[in-house]
């Protein structure tokens, strides 16, 4: 059986995890079959604790493989969550939409020389 868990990196007191699909026989630090983000507990902004590939995730849910809880956490917290049946894996790319045109500053009148 797959499971998404976290892999153990870092150092003491400077812990460090990558998300990863791995073989649930494997043991923690293994080898993984796929990396599917990372997780540093230690970042002071919240937003950038965890980065995640959620299309690659999503796939991995739909062929089975089962979230650790700890991975079922962060996951809850960014809203990933298993494609429907019948549902594509992938995300629909983001398109951006181009930025607004700035009209470009119009000159003002030049004042009339003084004489």
């Amino acid at each position: 059986m797959v499971r998404i868990r976290m892999k153990s990196f870092g150092r003491r007191h400077r812990p460090f995890f990558r998300i990863c699909a791995m073989d649930s026989r494997s043991p923690r630090d293994g080898r993984a079959i796929e990396e599917l983000g990372h997780y540093d507990p230690m970042v002071r902004n919240k937003d950038a604790r965890t980065v995640l590939d959620v299309n690659r995730i999503r796939y991995w849910l739909s062929v089975g493989a089962q979230p650790s809880e700890k991975v079922q956490v962060l996951l809850n917290k960014h809203g990933v969550k298993k494609p429907g049946p019948g549902e594509p894996w992938a995300l629909p790319e983001m398109k951006t939409a181009p930025p607004a045109a700035v009209p470009a500053p119009t000159e003002a009148p030049a004042a009339p020389p003084e004489s």
